[in-house]
């Protein structure tokens, strides 16, 4: 969102068509404003299920004129609503058996392994060998990690973790990342690491 407002989503499967949307906000200089916020999403969701005002049902608020005069999409400013347009127009269960997916497409082939490595272990009773159960290593747990910095002698990695040490040395909370955590997995195990994160 901003240096200063970063936000990680978790979109958590429920069944075959649907998923909660889970947004964590992380604030590096002011408080979350949540009264804010809230209202924001409120004016593009309805309660009490949460549901888009904008979707399949009403063509995602598409306005000809508006593409024509105003934005490329054509659906407001809202960028969630694009992207559910993005997602959703797939259809629930899209057919990827015509899908030719290519180098770049390298990042989507390793998740689908790893989704297909996973549905496997459960189906033969191998939830063990899940990466959230019998313990969880967060040494190797990174992120979130956004920070907009410039580096003046090339050398980015210096240049970023300089500038995100001041942005977390300026919080008013402990934002550093060499904390040692204490944190509970699923199975209830006691997990203590030093955090990356």
């Amino acid at each position: 969102m901003s240096r200063e407002m970063t936000i990680t989503q978790w979109h958590v499967p429920i069944d075959d068509e649907n998923c909660y949307w889970y947004s964590m906000f992380t604030s590096f200089d002011q408080p979350v404003n949540k009264d804010l916020m809230r209202e924001q999403r409120l004016k593009e969701h309805s309660l009490p299920d949460y549901a888009p005002l904008k979707g399949r049902h009403n063509n995602y608020g598409f306005d000809p004129e508006e593409q024509a005069r105003e934005t490329y999409t054509g659906m407001g400013l809202d960028i969630n609503v694009h992207d559910q347009w993005a997602v959703e127009s797939l259809g629930a269960i899209q057919d990827r058996t015509q899908e030719h997916l290519g180098k770049t497409d390298i990042a989507i082939i390793r998740y689908r392994r790893q989704l297909r490595a996973a549905i496997a272990a459960v189906k033969e009773g191998r939830e063990a060998d899940l990466p959230m159960h019998g313990g969880l290593d967060l040494s190797t747990v990174f992120g979130p990690v956004s920070n907009d910095s410039i580096a003046q002698d090339g050398d980015w990695h210096r240049a970023a973790e300089e500038a995100d040490q001041q942005r977390r040395g300026s919080c008013s909370w402990n934002a550093q990342v060499d904390a040692t955590v204490d944190t509970t997995v699923d199975t209830g195990a006691d997990v203590k690491a030093d955090s990356k994160a």
